[in-house]
């Protein structure tokens, strides 16, 4: 598949879609992020936001939340540029949270109660 342009489909901002804009820097994904209380490092790259989320959340699951919002913002990107179907800040934040919900169903017995609580923070 030969794209038109390379710059980001999601912001339309004319920025090239590299890693560090397209889950940490473009809006969409600085929304996303928010709408789990998080900061992004603006001009940092994934091991600066990383950490940032890391000293944000005080979880020893933390590491959940940066893989599945990164999941969840990679499949917006995907059904917009496959589908021509721009999600809302609204389905993201649903997507979010079944994904979460699966994966506490494999989360090891002894870490369940604590799991659960995090789920109930966010």
């Amino acid at each position: 598949m030969a794209l038109e342009t390379y710059n980001c489909e999601i912001c339309l901002m004319l920025v090239e879609e590299i890693v560090d804009h397209l889950f940490w820097h473009c809006p969409f994904a600085q929304q996303c992020w928010g709408l789990l209380g998080l900061n992004v490092v603006k001009a940092g790259g994934a091991f600066e936001n990383v950490l940032a989320i890391k000293d944000q959340m005080h979880s020893q699951f933390f590491m959940v939340a940066v893989i599945l919002m990164s999941w969840t913002i990679w499949k917006a990107r995907n059904e917009l540029i496959f589908n021509n179907n721009q999600l809302g800040i609204q389905e993201c934040k649903n997507y979010f949270f079944n994904e979460v919900n699966l994966v506490s169903l494999r989360v090891k017995a002894s870490l369940s109660a604590h799991f659960d609580q995090w789920i109930q923070q966010l």
